[in-house]
């Protein structure tokens, strides 16, 4: 514990400082009963009988700002001022003042809190509290550390998911098939008959019907609900690439995230499989809750292995028996580095209906577009375009084996990922 001059005791210091021009006695006289006055306050400073805890959100979306709240209690007969701080992970960021100061009356409580922003995921711990209480003559801090360990998971997408809700995307949503009535669509059961319109399908045309009333006439299907959707995650080493200050993971898995959230909305039943060189989770299909799924997620991070499509692939083939929609989230360098990957799409294709989410590096496409003005310049911009070439030959192969393309940006991921599920429910095709 240490004790420490408040401003207070230097200012008095500084006001007895000219009796030396009067005489050295009367001058260390009177220090020498400020010191003493100093000790006495140090002495009946309520320290020890203050109790300091910490109510601070043990869960915090990324991006999100909390409030990392310390809560300290007097037990002593007299009030006691208090100063207080604490040491944070370096995934927050605290923002306003470092050091917070209250009056805390006695037999009661006082709640200080520092509002922190989540800039990084992960499973870190808050630190110790630092707690100065000033004596009742004002002359002196006492300060010591209260050590503490509190645990912290910073989770990706939960602000996301609240900022689309409050945008009215989901209203949107129940548009396209939430809501509970009859939705047609050109996949499902049948749901009735109607007349021809400019524009339908032929392959819903009903030939008996039309011969019957000698007009065309086609079916009308009510998309079918409750369907399964697997979301893969890949945490390999083309995933730990920063685009801004996050890696590609991160936007993979708010993209997820997002995703799951509006498939649970249409009913769908959500699953979750991470891997890397190895799997590393595995959700099965569920209606669980959106907050557990981010959990979850919260504790995947991104290792500089090659992913190991093979053993995700067969790993689900083993978990996974009913048809359902397969989300990969990845990125494709080009036909031979991604091989495995584009082969267990295509063998997938078979009994699934998978969908590619090929997240782009946008230094790639940078550098293919800046201008030559040297020579080492024109090799990196050719190297780059060859990657992209190559990168886009690729994407073809897995579309011509059938598998669904989504390409985007990793800032662009979101709207690209739920915009080619809803066609997906739309058009019936798992």
């Amino acid at each position: 514990m240490n004790v420490l001059p408040s401003r207070r005791f230097l200012l008095l210091l500084a006001l007895l400082s000219p009796l030396f021009l009067v005489g050295a006695a009367a001058a260390f006289a009177a220090d020498a009963m400020l010191l003493a006055l100093f000790a006495l306050d140090a002495l009946w400073t309520p320290a020890a009988r203050l109790r300091i805890e910490r109510r601070a959100p043990q869960r915090i979306g990324l991006g999100a700002t909390a409030r990392d709240m310390l809560v300290v209690e007097n037990r002593g007969r007299v009030a006691a001022r208090v100063r207080l701080t604490d040491d944070l992970p370096d995934i927050l960021v605290r923002e306003g003042d470092w050091v917070r100061e209250a009056v805390v009356r006695p037999g009661r409580d006082a709640e200080i809190g520092f509002p922190v922003l989540a800039e990084r995921r992960g499973d870190v711990e808050y630190g110790d509290v630092h707690v100065r209480v000033l004596g009742p003559l004002g002359l002196a801090w006492r300060q010591r550390r209260v050590e503490r360990a509190d645990p912290l998971r910073v989770m990706p997408g939960m602000l996301e998911v609240r900022r689309y809700r409050l945008l009215g995307l989901h209203n949107r949503l129940r548009e396209a098939g939430f809501r509970p009535v009859r939705q047609r669509g050109e996949g499902g059961s049948f749901e009735s008959l109607r007349e021809y319109s400019r524009g339908d399908d032929p392959r819903t045309i009903d030939w008996k019907a039309t011969a019957r009333r000698s007009k065309l006439i086609v079916r009308q299907y009510e998309v079918e609900r409750r369907q399964n959707v697997v979301i893969l995650v890949d945490a390999g080493r083309l995933m730990t690439e920063k685009v801004g200050d996050r890696e590609r993971l991160d936007y993979a898995l708010t993209a997820a995230l997002l995703l799951a959230d509006v498939a649970s909305l249409h009913g769908d039943q959500v699953g979750l499989l991470v891997f890397a060189d190895r799997v590393q989770q595995y959700i099965p299909p569920s209606r669980g809750s959106i907050s557990t799924l981010a959990e979850a997620l919260g504790g995947v991070h991104a290792r500089m292995v090659e992913p190991n499509y093979p053993a995700a692939f067969t790993y689900l083939a083993k978990q996974l028996r009913r048809r359902s929609l397969l989300v990969v989230f990845t990125d494709i360098i080009d036909a031979q580095a991604s091989s495995a990957l584009v082969a267990h799409l295509g063998k997938a294709a078979s009994r699934h209906l998978p969908i590619a989410v090929a997240l782009r590096n946008p230094d790639l496409e940078a550098t293919a577009q800046v201008p030559a003005r040297s020579e080492a310049d024109v090799y990196r911009r050719a190297a780059a375009e060859e990657l992209l070439q190559a990168r886009a030959a690729a994407l073809t192969s897995m579309q011509r084996s059938g598998v669904l393309i989504a390409d985007a940006r990793p800032t662009d991921a979101v709207p690209t990922v739920v915009n080619r599920y809803l066609d997906v429910k739309r058009r019936g095709l798992l």
